[in-house]
């Protein structure tokens, strides 16, 4: 069975003014249901009567009814999220887009855009995970020349879309999964935010990349009444993180410095009044800081953090099926990142919207 509605979960949702689509998977909603539900609590404020997905079938036939699964599975579980989850009454016009054979010709002003893409297909996790965290900053940056692209199922999606959007849209990830098994499909999912109105932040991260997506450097810098955000101080630790990955590629420890940098990431933080940390949205502060993207390059759904020497020695087989979230291992992770003995169980989160520039 493709789409089943109790595979899909409600979670209160968040709006924002600026979302302007998603990238969802495509699997049968047994593996990609949580995920689906996850990236969907994030609603568009934006009033759109169209919705245009795009997909690229891996079947000469459609192979659920007159449709393909890559079309299929998202269709339905975005209309049954619209209907039931969202209260959305008004009808939606739904325009699939086979990127192999169709012209796309797109009016943006009232369209939600969707693109249906899979990643790693029957990889170890050893292999899957290193290539989909670098195929996952190649969609960000919008640069989908590294060979790791060839794990995105597929990337003509994102080429055919991207030369339609405007500058400002910019893709958030947000989500990531796997499916049972030691050689499953990976799944993951992002939003696609208009960043022309970035508001105010409390902090903010600049991260800069190579052309192998490589981070090669990250600095941040907080705000406060009596230390406010201005450009020039953005602009001054942008200039500093670029000349830093340069020069000594901090987080390289010091390789590839031949290597050219290709562009940087912003991640401006909005600090929230919860405790409910939610995995892909969230970074946190304690006794030190980890972006909202690092939970998703180095943690399961479950909380545990991934070892990048068991991985490496392929000792972990699979991804864990628990999508309860524990805090304790991430906690313990910020103390020792700040050299601290102890565990501090304070801790504040901060919601985040990046932007990506290429050099």
């Amino acid at each position: 069975m493709w789409f089943n509605k109790n595979d899909l979960t409600y979670f209160p949702l968040i709006r924002r003014n600026d979302i302007k689509g998603y990238v969802l998977p495509h699997a049968g909603t047994k593996y990609t249901g949580h995920i689906i539900s996850h990236t969907l609590r994030f609603r568009p404020k934006m009033y759109f009567t169209k919705v245009c997905i795009l997909f690229s079938p891996a079947h000469k036939e459609p192979n659920v009814g007159k449709h393909y699964h890559e079309y299929y599975v998202v269709q339905k579980s975005f209309d049954y999220i619209c209907r039931n989850f969202w209260n959305l009454k008004r009808e939606l016009n739904y325009i699939p887009y086979n990127v192999d054979i169709d012209n796309i010709s797109i009016n943006l002003n009232d369209t939600l855009v969707i693109i249906s893409a899979d990643f790693s297909h029957h990889l170890s996790l050893k292999r899957a995970i290193p290539l989909e965290n670098c195929a996952a900053h190649s969609i960000l940056q919008k640069y989908l020349r590294p060979k790791c692209c060839e794990v995105i199922d597929t990337k003509k999606q994102f080429n055919k879309l991207n030369k339609i959007i405007p500058n400002s849209w910019t893709y958030q990830w947000v989500g990531r999964t796997r499916s049972p098994g030691e050689e499953g499909v990976g799944y993951l999912s992002f939003l696609l935010r208009d960043s022309q109105k970035i508001a105010t932040p409390d902090g903010l991260f600049v991260t800069a990349y190579d052309t192998a997506m490589r981070s090669r450097e990250c600095l941040g810098i907080w705000f406060t009444k009596h230390h406010p955000f201005t450009h020039k101080k953005l602009k001054d630790k942008i200039d500093d993180v670029i000349y830093k990955a340069q020069t000594t590629s901090r987080l390289t420890g010091g390789k590839y410095l031949s290597s050219p940098i290709y562009g940087y990431s912003i991640s401006y933080l909005y600090e929230e009044d919860t405790k409910k940390f939610i995995r892909g949205w969230h970074g946190i502060r304690g006794d030190a800081f980890y972006l909202p993207d690092v939970f998703l390059e180095h943690t399961f759904n479950n909380g545990k953090w991934i070892n990048d020497y068991e991985l490496k020695q392929n000792l972990i087989k699979e991804w864990p099926i628990d999508n309860n979230f524990d805090m304790l291992e991430t906690l313990e992770k910020l103390s020792q990142k700040a050299g601290t003995n102890t565990i501090a169980t304070n801790y504040t989160l901060y919601s985040s919207q990046v932007v990506h520039y290429s050099l």
